[in-house]
């Protein structure tokens, strides 16, 4: 593929046509606090299928993001993620215009396919235009544009609630003007011939990253899709009070992934086990004090969570990847966190009867325990790792210097 125009990647509208992209993302979430208004509409669906209407999309991404590399190779990056961006806007607002829910879940289903074009190419076209510490910077504004996206959607939704439920899908629209963006200040990227044409494997590695991120995105996306059951059922407020704490979580998300660089510089593998701490004390905050105030104070904390640990293993799965296969790792990755995404209704029901409560904060106490566990593993393998190394170090060191002395008698 050969660039239409040549990119000024030091450019600030470049940086942000290519970040536009990401903001459409997460957008299936975004419409969370208008699901306990949209539920009375519609009493005969069971609650966990109304849940799913924010999640329910992930699976077309999935099939849409593994088919994304194929199409983009036949009719270039930016036409995929052009396609992509269409779907978006067209399938997103029909749940806006058709009062039947068999057709606003079909819709749904649509959207993820729209949403799964352009997926993974939002991380490739990054990984095409930028190297090194460039790269993992920008990396870490991609992840907060999501967060950034999902927050001001969420705020959005929750003017447009007060309408009433449909209109909090004409969100859907703003792909169009996202699109024009993109397309008019970003060219096509440019691709390694060679690269492109290798096959591309997945190792264990990538595969444990995935699975990682499966793990921290079914959290973070419980928090989003039960906050405001909480907030509306358990305290007896309204979904815009739900959207405001939403907004607050992603907000916070954002904030963290615009400075994840610099807390990478300063922690390294660390994030990891941090971002799992940050969870699951925001877990426990949410269950223990069950206010508005702690509500809203928990989902900020665990919004910190996944901006750290996504953006690392996105940092650095290209690291552990098999050469040339970083678009299928990349590709890999974002399977394991729609997945997560998937089953977080499911998960956050099976949570809750383990719990045997009969409250909506109840699974996360299981939330806390889970990750509290993982955190904990995380921490003492890392410093395993680090005292093995140590340990290693002063040995070499030792072994040369003796080995200098024998050679200086």
């Amino acid at each position: 593929m050969t660039q239409d125009k040549q990119a000024n990647t030091n450019s600030k509208t470049f940086l942000t046509a290519i970040l536009s992209v990401s903001v459409m993302i997460t957008t299936g979430q975004a419409v969370s606090s208008a699901v306990p208004e949209m539920a009375k509409s519609f009493p005969d669906v069971p609650a966990s299928l109304m849940n799913s209407v924010v999640t329910i999309q992930q699976l077309t991404v999935v099939i849409t993001l593994l088919l994304s590399g194929w199409i983009s190779k036949k009719i270039g990056i930016k036409k995929t993620i052009a396609i992509g961006l269409i779907t978006v806007g067209i399938a997103g607002v029909i749940p806006a215009l058709v009062h039947s829910f068999p057709i606003i879940f079909i819709s749904r289903l649509f959207l993820g396919a729209g949403i799964g074009l352009f997926n993974s190419l939002a991380i490739t076209i990054i990984d095409l235009f930028y190297k090194g510490a460039e790269q993992s910077k920008i990396l870490g504004y991609r992840t907060a544009t999501e967060q950034l996206g999902t927050s001001a959607l969420t705020l959005l939704v929750g003017a447009l609630v007060l309408i009433n439920w449909e209109a909090s899908f004409l969100i859907y629209l703003l792909a169009f003007p996202f699109l024009a963006f993109f397309w008019k200040f970003v060219p096509e990227p440019p691709v390694d011939k060679h690269a492109s044409a290798q096959k591309q494997k997945i190792n264990l590695p990538v595969l444990g990253m995935a699975a990682l991120l499966m793990v921290m995105v079914m959290c973070s996306t419980s928090v989003v899709v039960q906050t405001p059951n909480i907030v509306v059922t358990d305290l007896g407020l309204n979904g815009t009070v739900a959207s405001l704490i939403v907004t607050l979580n992603t907000f916070v998300g954002t904030m963290t992934g615009f400075v994840f660089g610099k807390i990478y510089a300063e922690l390294k593998n660390f994030v990891v086990p941090t971002g799992m701490a940050f969870m699951s004390l925001g877990s426990l905050v949410i269950v223990a004090f069950p206010n508005i105030f702690t509500v809203a104070l928990g989902a900020a904390i665990c919004g910190v969570a996944y901006p750290l640990v996504g953006s690392y293993l996105f940092s650095n799965v290209d690291n552990v990847a098999p050469e040339g296969s970083q678009n299928l790792a990349n590709s890999a990755m974002l399977v394991g966190a729609n997945l997560g995404a998937t089953i977080a209704p499911s998960v956050l029901t099976m949570f809750s009867n383990l719990n045997n409560a009969h409250t909506q904060s109840a699974p996360f106490f299981t939330l806390f325990l889970m990750l509290a566990a993982f955190a904990a593993i995380a921490l003492a393998y890392l410093l395993g790792l680090q005292g093995a190394n140590t340990a290693k170090t002063y040995t070499t060191k030792y072994r040369r210097a003796r080995r200098n002395n024998n050679i200086n008698k």
